[in-house]
């Protein structure tokens, strides 16, 4: 029942929602299956992009329609039809008439119009028709389909058309199966020829074969028999060599036995050498050229073995696993009150493991030198910090001089650290040069860091001329002589101390005339001289070896105040940048901590020297290496355009700490990520101001290296933005535009 005739209010229906709209047109046109499906006249006005369905009817009951409500411009008006949609259905022709089912127009529409019920033809649901109805009469419908729009003429229609659609389709069908049949046909001919070919083919090739077999068999027996020669030959070989075996194992035993005796007999020597090394010592000592300590290294062994009684094994405890022993030296550290992110502490035991320069950059304050101290507190270490003075120079500044007129070298903090840790070769030293850039590093540390380079064997420092050491120790042995003779002379031995000595005036006497000295010369000053000199050569030796268990490490802050760092100085070093801690995530820490899963982080771990890193060649460059190729590319992409220094031994470097960052983390993404605020953007200083081509050097980083280094990096986004090299990038770009364009990483 069609409720036509109700017309609402604009105010009624303006803030209904669709459903409701639908429900209300429902209602008006007597729709029962929720479908406004309709016929009407698609009409193309050729003169707009504007397509309407007029002449609308409902497919139900052939009923015209209008929208409840009034209108100036109502459904008779046109039913809005998507422009290339209709198109479609439009073909060449103006008109078409079609079914469809129709829907609320977009709400931007009616809101335009004005219309809340405002309908467009649904995408997907028009079909052409073929027929129309001459007039609406139930005898003109299909039997038994009374609610049917389809009229007898469109049924008819239908029905010719799909009846000539099957008489075509059986004929196509008819001749197709027949061309089939045919080559079924010649196909199964074909097929038993090739079949009979085959056949005849593989009785050949098997003739074939039976004879190539019977030859190869008959090689087979060939090499049988040459093999059973030689089998005969190795069985009597074998014979002889455990014969020789015998005979060498006995020779072994004789050796082993020469040995032994060889043993005791050095044993013996070596226990003579001692007594007369105390025994000279001991006239020293007496005669008091040398002091208590200096008497005590020379009878008994100075090395001192490191306590590891209160330690907590890292080969037995922690598996040798580098992994746990972060997790150890974190949990350690914050028992200690003192917070690291994982990451650092992975990044700097790396570090430490690869036994190169490590430059520690940041603000004051932000726990550069707590991490040395720190970090040596938790492996059992040594740390020395050792500050650099603004007027430092040369490298004498570093490692102290000779002074010929006192006759004895004027050591350095830095030196004694050093010689302190070659006597204590079992502990960890860790030195570092506190505020390292107050004065120019490569003026008074390049020297240094030269020997330092060399990985094939230990760096060794010449401090002054061993004929400088053999002239003092030349002129004791002239002295001890000279008071020997005047002791035994004159029967004093039994006077060990020096001034007494010199108090008998006839042995006064005769030392100063075998010395050559005048009255007015003094014994007791020249004892002074010759002590002075002698405690210079025991103490500091004419040539040290860098100890394997130290590591040098550099602190620097960026100020006005400071000096930058040389491309020398980078090429060779590792620059790790910190932030102060105050800036740190303290609960994730406190987290990542929590997860780890030990009864008692008290005690330090016993990290020995060989674990924390051997001093060895570099890995070979290898160019089907994936971090290879991706440096060699980012090199001639990026760095050489940009003057950015960038040679062989940094890649080898970069696959050395790829290699041991493995051991405490997995992440290789994160190893190149670390390697790249390490080797290559503290490099970052130039005039991006300068073209390359048809842009920039700072257009080049920008738009280009960085969105490289995005693809490179996909987990950037998860790194803090101190230790992420992308958004490092990011701010050297910001700080350049800001800056004229001057690049400066240090900025």
């Amino acid at each position: 029942m069609s409720n036509a005739d109700i017309i609402y209010s604009f105010d009624v229906v303006k803030d209904l929602s669709d459903d409701e709209l639908y429900k209300k047109l429902y209602e008006s046109w007597g729709i029962t299956n929720g479908k406004i499906e309709v016929w009407g006249e698609l009409v193309d006005p050729q003169t707009s992009k504007f397509i309407n369905l007029y002449k609308v009817r409902l497919i139900t009951n052939n009923q015209t329609i209008k929208y409840p409500i009034n209108l100036r411009h109502g459904i008779e008006s046109g039913v809005y039809a998507p422009y290339d949609y209709a198109k479609s259905l439009l073909s060449t022709k103006p008109s078409v008439w079609v079914k469809c089912e129709l829907e609320l127009s977009p709400l931007k529409e009616r809101q335009k119009h004005n219309n809340p019920f405002e309908l467009s033809i649904k995408i997907g649901s028009a079909e052409v028709l073929q027929a129309l109805p001459i007039a609406f009469d139930k005898s003109q419908l299909i039997e038994g389909e009374e609610t049917s729009y389809i009229v007898k003429s469109i049924h008819d229609f239908h029905i010719a058309s799909l009846q000539q659609q099957f008489e075509d389709t059986e004929r196509k069908l008819q001749k197709e199966l027949s061309n089939i049949t045919s080559k079924n046909a010649e196909s199964i001919a074909t097929l038993e020829a090739e079949k009979l070919q085959a056949i005849n083919k593989l009785i050949d090739e098997h003739n074939s074969n039976k004879q190539r077999m019977e030859l190869e068999l008959a090689k087979v027996n060939i090499s049988l028999t040459e093999l059973e020669k030689k089998e005969n030959s190795l069985k009597l070989n074998t014979q002889k060599l455990n014969s020789e075996l015998s005979q060498r194992q006995t020779e072994l035993k004789f050796l082993k036995v020469q040995y032994k005796e060889i043993q005791l007999e050095m044993a013996k020597k070596i226990e003579k050498l001692k007594s007369y090394i105390a025994e000279k010592a001991l006239f020293l000592k007496d005669f008091e050229f040398i002091d208590e300590d200096d008497f005590d290294s020379f009878i008994f062994d100075a090395v001192k073995e490191r306590d590891t009684t209160q330690m907590v094994s890292f080969d037995e405890v922690l598996k040798g696993d580098y992994k746990l022993a972060v997790s150890y030296i974190q949990a350690f550290l914050k028992e200690q009150g003192i917070l690291y992110p994982r990451h650092v502490i992975e990044n700097y035991l790396t570090l430490i493991r690869s036994n190169d320069l490590i430059i520690l950059a940041g603000d004051s304050g932000s726990g550069k030198t707590n991490l040395v101290q720190s970090f040596a507190k938790a492996v059992g270490g040594v740390s020395k910090i050792i500050p650099v003075k603004p007027n430092w120079t040369s490298s004498e500044d570093l490692l102290g001089y000779y002074n010929p007129l006192e006759k004895k070298y004027l050591a350095t903090p830095f030196l004694e650290a050093l010689i302190e840790a070659q006597q204590n070769p079992e502990i960890p030293y860790f030195i570092c040069l506190d505020e390292m850039n107050l004065a120019r590093v490569e003026y008074y540390f390049a020297d240094f860091l030269s020997k330092l380079e060399d990985r094939e064997k230990t760096p060794e420092i010449q401090l002054y001329s061993d004929d400088e050491s053999a002239h003092v120790l030349s002129e004791l042995k002239a002295v001890v002589s000279i008071i020997s003779e005047a002791k035994e002379k004159y029967s004093q031995d039994g006077l060990v101390d020096f001034v007494k000595l010199m108090q008998d005036e006839a042995v006064n006497a005769e030392m100063k005339r075998a010395f050559g000295f005048s009255d007015k010369d003094s014994l007791i000053k020249y004892h002074g001289d010759i002590r002075r000199m002698l405690a210079g050569i025991i103490n500091t030796p004419s040539t040290i070896k860098v100890p394997a268990n130290v590591r040098i490490v550099g602190a620097i802050n960026i100020d006005e105040t400071t000096h930058y760092l040389s491309p020398k100085i980078l090429d060779r070093a590792h620059i790790m940048r910190f932030e102060s801690p105050l800036l740190s995530d303290w609960d994730s820490i406190l987290d990542e901590v929590e997860g780890y899963d030990f009864d008692d982080v008290s005690k330090p771990v016993s990290l020995d020297i060989e674990a924390l890193g051997i001093r060895e060649i570099y890995p070979k460059f290898d160019r089907s290496n994936e971090f290879c190729e991706l440096f060699v590319d980012l090199n001639k992409e990026f760095f050489h355009k940009i003057g950015v220094e960038f040679g062989m031994r940094t890649i080898r470097q970069g696959l050395n700490y790829l290699a041991l960052f493995k051991d405490v983390n997995s992440d290789s993404e994160l190893a190149i990520n670390n390697f790249l605020l390490h080797k290559v953007l503290p490099k970052f200083t130039f005039d991006g101001n300068k073209s390359i081509g048809d842009q920039t050097k700072l257009e080049l980083i920008e738009r280009v290296l960085t969105e490289r280094l995005k693809l490179q990096l996909p987990n950037h986004e998860n790194y803090s933005d101190v230790f992420c090299a992308v958004k490092a990038l990011e701010t050297v770009v910001r700080d350049a535009k800001a800056n004229d364009g001057v690049v400066n990483f240090w900025s």
